[in-house]
């Protein structure tokens, strides 16, 4: 076969499969003796040769396996003994599909495939690969079909990679999902959030003023009932007056929980202790018919916030589960050290890190979304006019989040509600409990300050503490309170409100104090503090404040501890 001789400048002609080719003892086969081949054959064979694409010819009813250089590397192990070979026996492990590609391609037709499975042996073992296929018939001189010309593409890297393509982009769609809806959810808290922040600067600047209003009609009705003490009908009406007083500051205390103004004095507790002093109440509010189960780990993470806010939200969370179960049923309240990571913190008001978390479950009729969308909103309440103010769940959540926590409500109709609170972890060492302190005498003889802008206010202060002994100067604003000591002024105590207009404030007069030698004593008064004595309104140990609206023997009790603490004698 001269053309197999010289290679005419191509590479494949005088390749390895070509000099094999020239070698092989094709007698004994159904093509015969090369130099006896077909002018079809032997140019099907040479285009063969030539291709720079895996290719193999399967000549005759047998198809006996001519192929090139490119074929061999894709033959791997079975090269060169593929060479001549029927293709059934090449290849036993398709044996069955190869006799179908004789049959169609001798008969004329033509076969393609793409990313064709097949499980080849390759090193003696069994592999899933892709192919790309294509069969087409040969003709002999006689122009019949006498052969199939086969291009092999192998593709298994590309159809390996292109799964995990589509498994990373499934992935990837997953997670923009997951993202999508958790910023979903995040700007829904937000919306919320903003929401009840805008109510409570709103529930905040109201009770600042509703404190005020408390003040002046509490400190009359005490001297009123100072000034007649014989009159019987006075002394009744006086105290149902003060008594409605009462209520009104307690209305107060709730908005400026939800607004998280309230002044908190937090310490560091063991959530057990907490709850082996409340138990009692606890179950005295709640009634013989509703059972505590409670379920505190032995190791519980300590938490840094304030005792009796604390147990008034337990208490507050308590009632509302009693009254959904009707009064009757068990109340569970668990508790759990967590550690929170980024994705779960999503749409919370926290950061990740370590938590401790106490929830309130009952089973009670449980809420509708709509009317779960609405918990925290302040006056919002289901229960019958005159037996609920809607304040209690504003008042946990304004507390908790003060406190650095979140809290969250899952309910669903006539399953149960579970509300859950999250306090960060604290390492700082356990509070003990301080015994209370003794009863003071509540007269003296010392001056005082006043600095108080509301006049109604200052007016009835100063009677108050004129009939206790004390000598009383005043000022209505700290502009003028700081000129006065400026001035030589020299009180031993400043009774002051927070909140007041003009340039000095009332921290001002509290740093002027704190540098006299020796230093002068300060009491703050206020019905919300705004920000003004800390940033999250925790209270440090060295800030004395006594919240409005506040009775003559809380006032002069008061003042007597600022002053017995800073003459360092019982």
């Amino acid at each position: 076969m001269h053309f197999l001789s010289n290679t005419h400048g191509c590479e494949g002609w005088g390749g390895e499969m070509a000099q094999r080719i020239r070698a092989f003892d094709w007698s004994s086969t159904e093509l015969g003796p090369i130099d006896q081949w077909s002018f079809s054959l032997g140019s099907a064979v040479q285009m063969l040769l030539a291709s720079p694409m895996p290719m193999v010819m399967l000549w005759g009813p047998s198809g006996h396996m001519i192929y090139n250089d490119g074929y061999s590397v894709f033959a791997g192990g079975r090269h060169p003994y593929l060479l001549g070979t029927p293709v059934e026996l090449g290849w036993p492990e398709v044996a069955e599909f190869n006799r179908n590609v004789l049959d169609t391609c001798l008969a004329g037709g033509t076969l393609s495939y793409r990313n064709l499975p097949l499980e080849l042996l390759r090193e003696g073992r069994p592999e899933q690969v892709w192919m790309d296929l294509y069969y087409s018939p040969v003709a002999d001189d006689n122009q019949q079909p006498a052969g199939v010309m086969v291009m092999v593409i192998e593709t298994t890297e590309y159809v390996k990679s292109e799964r995990v393509r589509q498994e990373l982009t499934h992935n990837l769609e997953q997670r923009v999902a997951a993202e999508v809806q958790a910023r979903s959810a995040a700007e829904d808290q937000l919306r919320q959030s903003q929401k009840l922040e805008a109510i409570g600067g709103l529930t905040g600047g109201v009770a600042h003023d509703f404190n005020n209003l408390l003040q002046v009609i509490a400190g009359n009705l005490h001297l009123l009932a100072r000034h007649e003490p014989d009159n019987i009908q006075v002394q009744r009406r006086v105290t149902a007056a003060i008594a409605a007083v009462e209520r009104g500051a307690k209305l107060s205390s709730q908005l400026l929980a939800f607004a998280r103004r309230q002044p908190l004095t937090p310490a560091v507790y063991n959530p057990q202790r907490i709850y082996a002093g409340l138990v009692e109440l606890l179950q005295r509010a709640l009634g013989e018919t509703i059972h505590i189960d409670v379920q505190l780990p032995q190791d519980s993470w300590c938490i840094n916030v304030d005792r009796n806010q604390l147990e008034n939200a337990l208490l507050n969370l308590a009632i509302n589960a009693r009254d959904a179960m009707r009064g009757e049923g068990v109340i569970r309240i668990t508790g759990e050290n967590i550690i929170l990571n980024r994705k779960e913190c999503a749409g919370k008001s926290i950061k990740p890190g370590e938590y401790v978390r106490l929830a309130v479950t009952d089973i009670g009729v449980g809420m509708s979304p709509a009317i779960l969308a609405r918990v925290f909103e302040p006056f919002f309440t289901t229960k019958r006019q005159g037996h609920g103010t809607g304040l209690g769940l504003s008042m946990v959540f304004g507390f908790v989040r003060q406190s650095g926590g979140h809290v969250e409500v899952w309910s669903e109709e006539s399953k149960g509600t579970v509300v859950q609170m999250y306090f960060p972890r604290s390492l700082g060492e356990e509070s003990h409990e301080i015994d209370a302190e003794p009863a003071l005498h509540t007269e003296g003889q010392e001056t005082i300050l006043v600095v108080e802008d509301n006049e109604d206010v200052r007016i009835t202060v100063v009677e108050l503490l004129e009939q206790s002994g004390y000598t009383v100067l005043t000022a209505e604003d700290g502009d003028r309170a700081m000129q006065a000591l400026q001035g030589g002024l020299q009180p031993d105590l400043i009774f002051t409100d927070v909140v007041m207009p003009g340039r000095v404030k009332s921290t001002d007069l509290a740093d002027w104090a704190r540098v006299q030698v020796p230093p002068v004593a300060v009491l703050f008064t206020s019905g919300h503090t705004r920000d003004i004595l800390s940033t999250n309104h925790l209270l440090s140990a060295d800030i004395h404040l006594l919240s409005k609206p506040y009775s003559p023997d809380a006032l002069t009790q008061r003042l007597r501890s600022v002053l017995t603490a800073r003459q360092g004698c019982p």
